[in-house]
């Protein structure tokens, strides 16, 4: 009977034991996923692509592959607000509501507006209210045949603290077969688990 009693007193301090060591692992992984290095990186920019299909060439959004690959929660999060508010080869699949993006699937995101993509990007800018306002009424919006706001080139620095993106933009006039270029730049807090924008230049 003792030795029983000794034999459970044994398995429960094993398991309380591996249960804390299971979570401070844990807690360890997730504190890395926001851990930022002090560097700057073009992540995001154009080239001209030859179309097998139309048998020309076509300007389309290249992504920096080995950012994407290694992206920290907080810029995930810093680039896909962006993403769900600017243009970046956004099409519906099936439903007008099923929009994919080419950065929103790039960061695992989902669709455009999307149930887990606003739960993903709220969760971080529960703080900044009129972020997290723009998150919830967030609407698909398919690339325009007419206007298209998107992007040409994004530059992104972090250190600690503090993730900054410089934003060069075009806004692409279909009809008048126009392009008019645009400059912004972004600089967010990053404070444990939560964003929130502190300025905002359009240039």
């Amino acid at each position: 009977m003792e030795r029983a009693m000794q034999i459970g007193i044994s398995i429960v301090i094993l398991m309380t034991v591996v249960f804390i060591y299971t979570s401070l692992n844990a807690e360890n992984l997730r504190q890395t996923d926001h851990v930022l290095k002090d560097t700057t990186v073009k992540v995001i920019w154009r080239e001209d692509v030859f179309d097998k299909e139309l048998k020309e060439k076509v300007n389309v959004i290249k992504l920096n592959d080995n950012y994407f690959a290694n992206i920290t929660d907080p810029e995930k999060a810093v680039l896909g607000y962006l993403a769900s508010t600017i243009g970046n080869e956004c099409y519906s699949e099936g439903e007008k509501s099923n929009v994919k993006c080419k950065i929103l699937t790039a960061l695992n995101l989902g669709a455009q507006c999307s149930e887990a993509n606003k739960t993903f990007l709220k969760s971080w800018f529960k703080d900044d209210k009129e972020i997290a306002d723009q998150i919830e009424n967030c609407k698909p919006k398919a690339v325009s045949s007419v206007l298209e706001k998107t992007f040409d080139v994004v530059t992104i620095t972090t250190n600690s603290s503090t993730i900054k993106v410089k934003i060069q933009g075009l806004n692409l006039d279909f009809k008048k077969e126009n392009t008019y270029k645009w400059t912004e730049d972004l600089s967010f807090r990053v404070n444990e688990d939560k964003l929130s924008l502190i300025e905002r230049k359009k240039h």
